[in-house]
């Protein structure tokens, strides 16, 4: 193996060897064989742990078509390595339409973060439908999405589940979005202060890893029961006019569009820093922020500082993409328990018999996946 692609094994290797859950996994798959001809569609952000978890589900057989979930967070050298494994991979970059390209392979199986194939199959590819034994949803804003979609087969949301709240978005998120930020700025938190925009489980645990950092920390959430919460972990929760004139970084995190744009901003602190840690790039209305801007300044590849008019200047990261994500920052080991739990799923709904439209995980799978992550640290008991 050589180029970009040892530098993705190599690196998976590594994880691999200090929290195997992801070879566990891909045993218990490679005895089973759940995927054996048939084909999987998965839409993900390509880094090196989904290329950790998509060398376990090959060993289950089946073969694989993926797509991008987003340019900015797809790792060249992941692609090459996953290429060289016999993978399909369309990245975001190459054709506008690399969801259709992986919905034409006429996919049994859906691995979705955003509900992007699963809506480019109802809508644009309606008569493939029938064929598609179940669907795996990843997202917060794929869970929500799919509210709104009517699913003639089974989809397993893991977003809904125990797991992937209490840790993957709790501690992976809330340990990986600070260490980015220390990564691409070289900022240290102890003395900032931080603001977190929404209080779910993304939230609480930003606010949780911000404040063992030294940290000065306000929440902004607007769900008085958030609030009320975040109080009572011992956070400020002023309004956002109040925080923004105060806090020197505000990361939002509340699955929405559009939370903070220019207008909010005139008000700010100058020299703010925006970052985000939603699934996609929508939470900062970045094209906004430019647009009321007198000047910016590409300080780096992933850092501009946009000078607005009669306001501040605002720093944005990544230009508003996850920052955890594209940084590919933080402990691997939350999200490989969540991407176990997400094996476990589709290797039931390729035995099949699940009801149509959407559910909740089954907890017995995410109690499966928490004895794989258990056993994998080395403190499996008999």
């Amino acid at each position: 193996m050589h180029g970009r692609a040892a530098k993705a094994a190599s690196e998976i290797a590594r994880v691999n060897a200090f929290f195997p859950v992801m070879p566990l996994l891909g045993n218990r798959l490679a005895r089973s064989r759940p995927f054996e001809g048939l084909t999987v569609g998965v839409s993900a952000h390509l880094t090196s742990y989904i290329g950790a978890l998509l060398q376990e589900l090959a060993l289950g057989g089946g073969r694989f078509v993926l797509c991008a979930a987003s340019e900015a967070t797809t790792d060249p050298s992941v692609v090459d390595l996953l290429r060289g494994a016999g993978m399909e991979v369309h990245a975001a970059g190459a054709r506008k339409d690399h969801q259709m390209l992986v919905i034409d392979e006429e996919p049994d199986l859906i691995v979705d973060a955003g509900a992007n194939l699963i809506g480019t199959l109802l809508h644009r590819r309606p008569e493939l439908v029938a064929r598609v034994r179940g669907a795996v949803e990843l997202s917060k804003s794929g869970s929500e999405r799919l509210k709104q979609l009517s699913v003639p087969f089974p989809v397993l949301d893991l977003n809904e589940g125990r797991l992937k709240p209490a840790i993957e978005n709790r501690h992976g998120v809330g340990e990986g979005l600070w260490q980015a930020v220390q990564q691409l700025t070289g900022i240290h938190l102890s003395g900032r202060r931080v603001g977190v925009l929404g209080y779910g489980p993304v939230g609480r645990g930003l606010a949780a890893y911000a404040r063992a950092g030294g940290a000065a920390v306000e929440v902004i959430e607007r769900d008085p029961i958030l609030q009320l919460v975040a109080h009572y972990d011992g956070f400020p929760a002023p309004t956002l006019e109040e925080a923004l004139q105060r806090v020197g970084l505000l990361v939002t995190a509340t699955g929405g569009r559009g939370v903070i744009g220019p207008e909010a901003l005139r008000g700010a602190r100058d020299g703010l820093v925006l970052i985000n840690a939603g699934h996609g790039d929508a939470e900062i209305n970045v094209a906004a922020i430019r647009g009321a801007s007198r000047a910016y300044d590409q300080i780096t590849e992933r850092v501009t500082a946009y000078h607005l008019e009669d306001g501040p200047r605002v720093v944005v990261l990544a230009d508003g993409h996850p920052l955890n994500i594209v940084m590919n920052a933080g402990s691997p080991e939350p999200l490989l328990v969540h991407f176990a739990a997400l094996g476990l799923a589709l290797e039931r709904l390729a035995v099949g018999g699940l009801p149509a439209g959407v559910s909740v995980v089954p907890a017995e799978l995410e109690a499966e996946a928490a004895r794989l992550a258990i056993k994998a640290h080395g403190r499996a008991h008999g």
